[in-house]
């Protein structure tokens, strides 16, 4: 057996023969250059294949172009292949067999199909590209071996054992080196300079393919044996192998026209979708504003006619509060009816928060505070099965707020996150500094947002999450994935709202069942200096001066006298905008209390710049039920103005026009005051 076997090996390689004996063969280095290019030029056409079958997702169209590549670069394998062979130049005349020749581009085509198989895949691992590069190395190998055997010439073809095996070893370690050689150009990121890296890439696969080639032939001996082998009429081998280089080249560059052509129409389709998707998104952004704009509007006008409402109501519980002759009953069910207004009127805040139209009273004020303050009510009424955790931020900085907003808007998150934990969890509201710079705010969608510092407060929960299409809804005024009359929809279009009129910005991130993380930013301010706790029983500011108040709604127009004329004051009335010119034409007055919208020719604003003009020395102070941007719906005023929000208390009456007023050394009626006075 062991004679037997060694027989079959010297059917094959050289043993036992001196290798001095063989023919002496030389190279056409003309021809040795040509294999080099097409080899070159099917490694560019591989990369090409590559990079588009990667960007492929449908299974279909992946497989149809890796079928496209591999009989592109396993023709332009073997091309090279046999242009080497006919490089290499023997004493004797050689021609090869057409079916085996033929056949032997089989396992260069199944080499390339299991490259681009291993390389075009969004995540290739070291295990892939090792497997990919061994069976590339081999099937190369293969084709080699194969070709050689249709070798037809009076010669014995024998091969080195120990070359044989090096051109086994090259071919595996130059794939897996090729492979590696793709895999760093496709994480390069994409610059000016790609093409040329593409280029680079495809000269060293090309060298990769053809060092395999002639290290194999390194290992070929032929020797003369008269009378033994094949023989066919001699080729003319610079021709052949033209002709072979001419048909490789331009099935590789028709392949790479192809593949280039349809990532170009890829590209344009992609671009397309974009702009498509970029319109759809812009026209869901207008219908958003336009829906907020209509809700608005709608809420403004319900909030006039509203506040007109409560400030009667809190208008006289403030008088029956206010009288010490009230039995205790009556002062009790008073002090109810203003309670049941206060929070009203709290609602009505809200509802315009949403659209950022509420008149926003802010302060200088420490999150921490705010947070300490809302705890203790959040304790009980997020319920035991929620474990609240506070994270309070030394030396936070302080912030220019509304604190019942900043209140109303930390209540809605927490319990936004109990209603995402029903079965228990963990809920972390934090405070912290943040400092947010120019490439945080380059990322945001929020137009207004500017770099600078932040304080600021999240909130954070282990509940159910929220989808990411859903996520992109959340600040939608009544979008809710609560169950039906669970939610309006309108909490975080509240907390939106408020947040972009005082100058912040809100971000929300979520996870499906890892929890959702708010956090609101409020722009930094200089420290607050401590402010005494107001008390109802303190003595309000009061006076003498003639004061006209106008206003349309008659029930509204008494109360407002009734609670002037209480502090002091001279207090005539007028109904409209004409009825107070005349009062004005026959008496003079100190100050003009009005309201913003009225009825007939001139509403508050007219009213107010007639004053400004016929008399100058006449303090103004505006009230409103409607959010303080209706003051100038008309243009602006010539300078700041007062504002008294509807519905409002007999101390906040008292504060604004006493501040108006002043001590005859402040700004005269039509040289309106800025409001931060009340």
């Amino acid at each position: 057996m062991a004679a037997l076997a060694l027989i079959n090996l010297s059917d094959f390689f050289a043993l036992g023969v001196d290798p001095s004996l063989a023919l002496p063969a030389k190279y056409n280095y003309a021809l040795v250059l040509l294999s080099y290019l097409v080899a070159a030029l099917g490694g560019y056409a591989f990369l090409q294949f590559a990079t588009r079958i990667a960007e492929l997702r449908d299974l279909g169209l992946r497989y149809g172009w890796l079928a496209i590549g591999a009989i592109a670069m396993g023709g332009g394998i073997w091309a090279m292949h046999f242009i080497g062979m006919l490089a290499h130049v023997l004493p004797i005349p050689v021609s090869y067999d057409p079916w085996i020749t033929a056949v032997s581009i089989v396992p260069a085509i199944l080499a390339a199909g299991v490259a681009l198989h291993v390389v075009a895949r969004p995540v290739v691992s070291t295990n892939r590209l090792l497997i990919g590069g061994t069976l590339m190395g081999v099937g190369i190998g293969a084709m080699h071996y194969t070709g050689m055997f249709a070798l037809e010439l009076n010669a014995l073809v024998r091969y080195d054992p120990t070359l044989f095996g090096a051109s086994l070893v090259v071919a595996v370690g130059l794939a897996i080196l090729a492979l590696q050689a793709w895999h760093w150009l496709s994480k390069t990121p994409v610059t000016r300079f790609s093409r040329v890296q593409e280029v680079v890439g495809a000269l060293i696969l090309g060298l990769a393919v053809t060092a395999m080639h002639y290290t194999a032939m390194a290992s070929t001996y032929c020797f003369a044996s008269a009378g033994q082998g094949r023989s066919s009429p001699a080729l003319d081998h610079s021709v052949f192998a033209a002709v072979i280089a001419l048909i490789a080249s331009l099935v590789l560059l028709m392949a790479i026209v192809a593949v280039i052509f349809d990532r170009r129409v890829a590209l344009e389709a992609s671009m397309r979708h974009e702009v498509m998707d970029s319109h759809r998104r812009t026209s869901e952004q207008l219908f958003q504003s336009q829906k907020m704009e209509a809700v608005g509007q709608l809420t403004g006008g319900v909030a006039h006619d509203f506040n007109n409402i409560l400030t009667i109501v809190l208008a006289n519980a403030d008088a029956l509060l206010d009288n010490d002759r009230m039995p205790p009953e009556v002062t009790k069910r008073a002090q109810r009816i203003w309670d049941a207004g206060q929070k009203a009127a709290e609602l009505t805040r809200q509802l315009l928060a949403f659209s950022r139209q509420q008149v926003l009273k802010p302060e200088k004020s420490d999150l921490n505070d705010i947070v300490s303050t809302t705890g203790r009510l959040l304790l009980r009424t997020l319920g035991e099965h929620i474990i609240v955790q506070t994270v309070a931020a030394p030396n936070l900085w302080t912030t220019n707020v509304d604190r019942t907003q900043v209140e109303t808007s930390l209540i809605n998150l927490c319990l936004n996150a109990r209603d995402a934990m029903p079965m228990g969890g963990r809920l972390v509201i934090e405070t912290k500094n943040v400092p947010l710079d120019r490439a945080y705010v380059a990322r945001q969608e929020d137009e207004d947002l500017v770099p600078g510092d932040y304080a600021m407060l999240s909130v954070t929960d282990t509940g159910s999450g929220i989808s990411p299409e859903n996520l992109r809804r959340v600040f939608e005024p009544f979008f809710t994935t609560k169950e039906v009359g669970k939610g309006t929809g309108l909490g975080l279009s509240m907390v939106y709202g408020f947040i972009r009129q005082s100058n912040g910005h809100i971000a929300v991130s979520s996870e499906i069942s890892r929890g959702t993380s708010v956090k609101m930013y409020f722009p930094r301010s200089e420290p607050a200096a401590a402010a005494a706790a107001p008390s109802r029983a303190r003595l309000l500011p009061r006076g003498n001066e003639r004061i006209l108040v106008v206003e349309d709604e008659e029930a509204v127009r008494a109360v407002i006298g009734e609670q002037l004329q209480s502090l002091g004051y001279d207090v005539e009335q007028a109904g409209n905008a004409e009825q107070a010119l005349e009062r004005l034409r026959a008496g003079r007055f100190d100050l003009l209390l009005t309201d913003v919208v009225m009825p007939g020719r001139l509403n508050g604003k007219g009213l107010s710049d007639e004053v400004a003009r016929l008399w100058p020395d006449t303090r103004i102070v505006f009230m409103s039920g409607y959010p303080e941007n209706e003051l100038t719906c008309d243009g602006p005023p010539d300078g700041g103005v007062m504002l008294l929000a509807k519905p409002h208390l007999k101390a906040d009456l008292a504060r604004i026009v006493r501040g108006a007023l002043g001590n005859g050394d402040g700004p005269g009626f039509g040289r309106r005051a800025a409001a931060s006075e009340a």
